[in-house]
């Protein structure tokens, strides 16, 4: 008799290297299962570092259902439903359309193995597991609240390296790129000139990219360059969905860190009055039909 062909689907929430000692745990697991059950185990789809509240953003779960829809396995084994999902309709519809391609879907935790069967079973644990994950990000939103309000800085900015949770080191050379992007816009440069003078000078951005327009206004208008840091300026208004919404400036947390500057206070003033100088411009451009340079 010929096995079933079997392929199993993890996925771990974080890139910490205790969720991925996890993913690596959650294989042997599958590859056990198949040994003691004469499945044909033909692959293992695993997402790392990815919520379960969004289908779209997980690669390898949308590549199973790909390969299902083709036909490739007879049986999917997932260990438990949080692992699958944590959004109630994303699951009910990938659990749809696996059963539409003839594929028999196994949860293997205790309590949960008759789930593939019932869908009204299928329904209350999906629910439970969406609502673990909207009391996790409430948490999660909290503890961000806090930590914005003790001035918790973010894991990479430019400019800077960070040393801890709440400190950062002046990063030299990166120092001096940030100082010559203010030199040059208050010298009459826009911030897509500005990008091309530093790409064809070779000094690129944090991760090695070619800077852009974009990431050049960003920095003239971070206000940690000349000692002031200011976070809390959005917050997330739907978990699932990952939305975030910006809020007004008096929600803002200033911190006073005069040790991390890197320009003066005046010169990033007067860098801030010329960006409002020629934004005013540009609207007056876009009204008549020209262009801008900002």
């Amino acid at each position: 008799m010929i096995p079933l062909r079997m392929a199993a689907y993890c996925r771990v929430s974080t890139q910490k290297q205790t969720q991925l000692d996890s993913l690596v745990h959650q294989r042997l697991f599958f590859a056990s299962y198949a040994r003691s059950n004469q499945l044909h185990l033909t692959h293992i789809y695993a997402d790392a570092g990815i919520s379960g509240r969004q289908m779209r953003n997980r690669t390898e779960f949308l590549h199973m259902l790909d390969d299902a829809q083709a036909g490739a396995f007879d049986v999917l084994c997932v260990k438990d439903i949080s692992r699958f999902a944590r959004n109630t309709v994303d699951c009910l519809q990938a659990v749809r359309q696996l059963k539409q391609c003839g594929v028999q879907l196994r949860f293997l935790s205790e309590g949960q193995a008759c789930m593939g069967d019932s869908e009204f079973i299928l329904t209350v644990y999906a629910s439970l597991a969406q609502e673990e994950s909207a009391h996790l990000s409430k948490r999660i939103k909290f503890g961000k609240d806090i930590n914005a309000r003790r001035g918790r800085v973010p894991p990479v900015i430019f400019g800077y390296t960070r040393t801890g949770l709440f400190s950062l080191r002046i990063q030299p050379r990166e120092a001096e790129t940030v100082r010559e992007m203010f030199r040059l816009y208050l010298a009459g440069m826009g911030a897509a000139g500005i990008a091309a003078h530093l790409n064809h000078a070779g000094r690129f951005t944090k991760r090695g990219n070619r800077w852009d327009a974009r990431g050049v206004r960003r920095c003239l208008d971070n206000s940690i360059y000349c000692g002031v840091f200011v976070n809390h300026k959005s917050t997330v208004v739907d978990y699932l969905e990952g939305k975030t919404q910006a809020l007004p400036q008096q929600d803002w947390y200033v911190h006073a860190r005069p040790e991390w500057a890197i320009v003066s206070r005046e010169l990033f003033e007067a860098v801030q009055g010329e960006r409002r100088r020629r934004r005013a411009i540009a609207a007056q451009g876009k009204a008549c039909g020209t262009n801008r340079n900002t």
